[in-house]
């Protein structure tokens, strides 16, 4: 009995986990970034690297995936974004562009060297991006 509560405890973590890419153009300034850093970019915080202005880039409020990332990588409800960005307005602060596909994300990426953004399922085969972050979500 226990052998089988902990293969289906064991399926059900493997089924329901997802891979989370952080990914920019091949020509980024940067290989590599850490979780840190992609808060400070998507919270308008951090906007240069290496002297060259970052677009980020996001999708719609009601996206699954932009949940995702706003919950692991920012660490911050959908409440308290909408707080941070009424505030960061008045101080000049403006939030990441938002595409209403991964397709116009990754487009965008290919196309404009200093884009960031996030995507998940398999990136194997899309062209001039480079991953900055892999995360696993449960």
């Amino acid at each position: 009995m226990k052998s089988k509560l902990f293969l289906v405890i064991l399926l059900n973590n493997t089924l329901f986990c997802q891979t989370l890419y952080i990914v920019a153009n091949k020509n980024f300034p940067q290989d590599k970034l850490t979780q840190k850093e992609i808060k400070a970019i998507y919270l308008d915080q951090k906007r240069y690297i290496h002297g060259k202005k970052i677009l980020p880039l996001n999708f719609n409020h009601d996206d699954n995936l932009r949940n995702s990332f706003e919950k692991h990588i920012l660490q911050k409800s959908r409440k308290l974004l909408e707080r941070y960005w009424i505030k960061a307005h008045y101080k000049g602060h403006r939030p990441p562009k938002v595409l209403k596909s991964k397709a116009s994300l990754v487009s965008f990426i290919q196309n404009i060297d200093t884009t960031i953004g996030y995507i998940d399922g398999n990136i194997s085969k899309l062209k001039n991006i480079k991953i900055l972050l892999q995360v696993e979500l449960k």
